[in-house]
């Protein structure tokens, strides 16, 4: 069967997703990738998994196509140009956690949204997985505000501060302003945050010629790890 986007999509961001990707290392082999991964202290190479959303928003001004990120004010990655979103709320689908966040972290209200990615993250010293259901904003209500938690920034996408960013964008943003969809893995060295250097990766592009196969009868995608 040729793959459809949609489909797969809706696995991952639908209404009615709540941990939208199967941790199955057999139909996916960033999972494998995961599990075989160099490990720093007493832990497995995977022993929880945390969603999160992420939430790139972009427009076009006098012909120049711009990327709306925000300064991190407070907490996990303070001092970093980072898109908008966070950690689900009990209940919540990943495109409702999208709005949410984005809302309360700028005060803008995403109004055409399209799934475009899943990011996983892992750090060597650590037996969690990251996994991040990233979406593109392309229309919205509202202006920029700054909040507790982020500055907004209009930038150039040919002037993203990447030096200033998460290393693991340096990676995979570029094939997000192309308008690629994929799924990717980026393994950090011990140290995390503060060392903020990716070791490992693994990008993989959803492409609509390549076969994907729909879940068996009675099982899905959206499954807990």
């Amino acid at each position: 069967m040729a793959s459809q986007p949609n489909y797969w999509t809706k696995l991952r961001a639908g209404t009615n997703s709540l941990l939208p990707l199967s941790t199955d290392e057999s139909t996916n082999r960033l999972y494998a990738r995961v599990r075989g991964r160099a490990l720093e202290g007493d832990h497995g190479p995977l022993d929880s998994v945390k969603d999160y959303t992420l939430v790139d928003i972009v427009r076009t001004v006098g012909g120049r196509r711009q990327l709306l990120l925000g300064m991190k004010k407070r907490g996990f990655g303070v001092g970093k140009w980072n898109g908008f979103g966070g950690k689900f709320d009990e209940g919540e689908t990943a495109l409702e956690c999208a709005v949410r966040e984005t809302q309360e972290e700028c005060g803008l209200t995403p109004r055409r949204v399209e799934w475009r990615a899943q990011l996983l993250f892992t750090f060597r010293d650590s037996g969690k997985l990251m996994r991040v259901h990233v979406f593109e904003a392309s229309d919205f209500d509202g202006e920029p505000v700054e909040t507790e938690e982020m500055r907004p920034q209009w930038f150039d996408v040919d002037a993203v501060p990447y030096s200033e960013m998460w290393h693991d964008d340096t990676f995979w943003l570029p094939t997000f302003l192309s308008g690629q969809s994929f799924e990717a893995w980026y393994d950090y060295a011990a140290g995390g945050e503060a060392k903020n250097l990716v070791l490992e990766s693994d990008l993989m592009p959803i492409v609509a010629a390549t076969p994907r196969k729909q879940p068996a009868e009675g099982r899905s995608e959206i499954s807990p790890p």
